[in-house]
């Protein structure tokens, strides 16, 4: 809509396909393209969208709600925050807001937010129903929590099928007469099912809300508050705990007292978005990388991703290999001998099309012991890992497993794209920084102007009623029937029209998959670090810039710069003023947050050349016209307290 609000159908109790997460998961990278350097609009444009966005939804009443008692805790947005969604979706939601307040941590607005959003988790809300989480025990009371306190109902009802299921299986293999998510069409299995479900996870936290934690660092990082630091240890601290005891498998759940498997028969596996439902090990995975990576923010201390790696190795020693010798790793684990089926191809590994339901399009998984799914591993977390210690072995493991069928190792490559973010170039950068792809920052340069014009090119033939993907359709012909209606009302108030897909696939995903704006390489290439782990990770990084001119983050105009080699107490950085008559000055920052000290600096200029100390977060250069300079600068990392404070007087 004209002022920013989402196309909404005039349909009493109507909540779209998707969650309201999905609403803010499509503007992340206008404040973090921004902060890199783009136009000032695009800091006041995603300003703009996440007042409205939340303000929007805020107005939206929900269809069923445990509060209807005129309190306004029945919205699908409640205090402008997700009322009781789990932190693998709210971590998606969450990145956008992360970089606003790194893009510009003077909007009070916002601080307010951190501090108030941060409050529902460290229970600090006095207006929450009830309590989020247990201090003594060190777990969250639910999985699905948030503004409006453990929300157990969702557990209180019978688990009917759903399409997006099709894709997952399910979480429990062992309740009589469900074989698979089909049955729960059935109303008598759904209940059956729901009951169950709800004894083993109603009362019980899972390892994705380890996500929860780059929410505490960024109200410390807004307050240098030592609770929110102290939090975020703790409860990492329990995470931890119960991995050393578990024989060094991570487990994906515990009970109200902390206890794994307390809920679940004793099993370490099970929970909500965990080993066996619905995607394994890459979101334990995403916990376990952004659990350590906030504490190495905090604590300055090594070693804090060392569980990631540990966790890797000992998926490896569980793989098999394919023809061509690519190492295939299990993502799931599930009770041993046990019947799953779901939706497959013939080209999977350790499947059977010989099933036992016989539902078209479904595979049987085979398991090794248990484990299933067998596939090439996502470089994405040995990655983190290897940016943390930059130590050989895990450079070693990212080249052993690396997909022999598919290089994204030699070359920028559209089959490692993850379309949430429009990045994944893991391999390549990787291979960059180990001295093997000298081409890769062109290559990768030209891949995003790629991008960019394929992402208008599917955005013109949606506006001109071109299908589109249909990712999770409809279920019954009575959510077919909704979806002509609410075609038919959001195609009455513009001028272009939507086809069906189109429409479903907007109020599923909103923006997610149509922005046209494209950063990874940027990332890589002029901050010397990765994306950040989509589900809520912070950005971090080797450096970042400041225009003291304009009294903004980001590299000035014309001012180009690359970091050509990452190590772990050293950059290269080349910067280039392509202005003809004019000088700019530029401040670098080490870090995202300040959290490094450059040591000191050699740097080369024509014929000039020389070595400067420096032993502080930040520097100055002025860059003549036309001129470029390349440094060789000395990193202390995570010497500092993470903060928002800037090296700019901003006006």
């Amino acid at each position: 809509m004209p002022n920013g609000e989402v196309f909404w159908p005039d349909k009493e109790g109507f909540q779209a396909y998707g969650g309201v997460d999905n609403a803010f998961e499509g503007f992340h990278s206008w404040p973090l393209f921004y902060l890199m350097g783009g136009d000032k609009k695009f800091l006041a444009l995603a300003q703009r969208q996440f007042d409205v966005i939340t303000e929007q939804f805020s107005r939206y009443k929900r269809k069923s709600s445990d509060f209807e008692d005129g309190s306004g805790r029945e919205t699908m947005l409640v205090k402008e925050y997700l009322p009781d969604m789990d932190w693998m979706h709210q971590g998606e939601s969450a990145l956008y807001f992360y970089f606003l307040n790194l893009a510009d941590p003077g909007n009070k607005k916002n601080k307010e937010r951190s501090i108030r959003f941060a409050s529902f988790f460290n229970n600090e809300d006095e207006d929450i129903p009830e309590y989020n989480y247990d201090y003594e025990n060190k777990v969250f009371k639910t999985a699905h929590i948030g503004s409006n306190g453990p929300m157990f109902s969702q557990y209180d009802k019978p688990y009917k099928h759903g399409t997006w299921m099709d894709f997952y299986g399910l979480a429990f293999y062992n309740v009589p007469g469900v074989e698979t998510m089909m049955d729960l069409k059935n109303p008598e299995k759904a209940k059956r099912y729901g009951e169950v479900y709800s004894a083993r996870l109603k009362n019980c936290d899972t390892v994705t809300n380890l996500l929860s934690t780059s929410m505490m660092v960024n109200a410390y990082m807004h307050t240098g508050d030592e609770k929110y630091k102290q939090w975020v240890l703790d409860y990492v601290g329990g995470w931890r705990d119960r991995y050393k005891a578990n024989d060094g498998m991570m487990p994906d759940n515990a009970g109200p007292n902390g206890i794994v498997g307390e809920t679940i028969d004793g099993k370490w596996y099970g929970g909500h978005y965990g080993w066996t439902f619905p995607h394994g090990f890459y979101f334990i995975g995403d916990a376990m990388v952004i659990g350590g990576e906030n504490e190495r923010l905090l604590t300055g201390e090594k070693n804090k991703l060392t569980w990631v790696r540990e966790q890797v190795k000992l998926l490896m020693s569980k793989s098999i290999e394919d023809d061509n010798g690519t190492i295939l790793v299990p993502q799931k684990y599930a009770d041993p001998d046990s019947l799953i089926e779901y939706k497959g191809s013939k080209a999977e590994h350790m499947t059977s099309t010989n099933t036992v339901s016989g539902y078209e399009g479904f595979t049987k998984k085979i398991q090794i012991d248990g484990w299933y799914e067998f596939t090439p591993l996502n470089p994405v977390h040995m990655a983190h890992v290897y940016l943390d210690s930059f130590d050989d072995h895990d450079m070693g493991i990212l080249r052993e497993t690396r997909d022999k069928n598919n290089n994204t190792w030699e070359c920028v490559s559209d089959s490692a794209v993850s379309a949430k973010f429009l990045g994944g170039q893991n391999h390549a950068y990787t291979n960059f920084l180990d001295g093997h792809y000298d081409d890769y920052p062109v290559d990768a340069l030209k891949h995003s102007i790629n991008q960019v014009y394929k992402q208008l090119k599917k955005l013109h033939g949606e506006l001109h009623s071109s299908d589109t993907p249909w990712g999770y359709p409809p279920g019954s012909e009575k959510q077919w029937q909704e979806l002509r209606e609410v075609t038919q009302q959001v195609n009455a108030k513009k001028k272009n029209k939507w086809s069906e897909s189109v429409t479903h696939s907007y109020f599923q995903t909103y923006l997610i998959y149509r922005s046209t704006i494209t950063t990874e390489a940027l990332i890589h290439l002029t901050m010397g670090g990765l994306m950040p782990i989509y589900n809520g990770g912070l950005l971090l990084v080797s450096v970042r810039y400041f225009d003291p001119e304009e009294n903004r983050p980001g590299l000035p105009d014309d001012v180009a710069a690359l970091v050509s080699y990452v190590k772990e107490d050293e950059i290269g950085l080349e910067m280039i003023n392509l202005h003809p008559s004019k000088p700019r000055r530029v401040i670098v920052q080490a870090g995202a947050f300040g959290e490094h000290d450059f040591t000191k600096i050699s740097y080369r200029s024509g014929d000039e050349h020389g070595v400067i100390s420096v032993n502080d977060r930040w520097f100055q250069i002025e860059l003549g016209a036309g001129c470029g300079i390349n440094f060789e600068i000395g990193l202390s990392r995570y010497t500092n307290q993470p903060s928002y404070i800037e090296p700019i007087d901003r006006v």
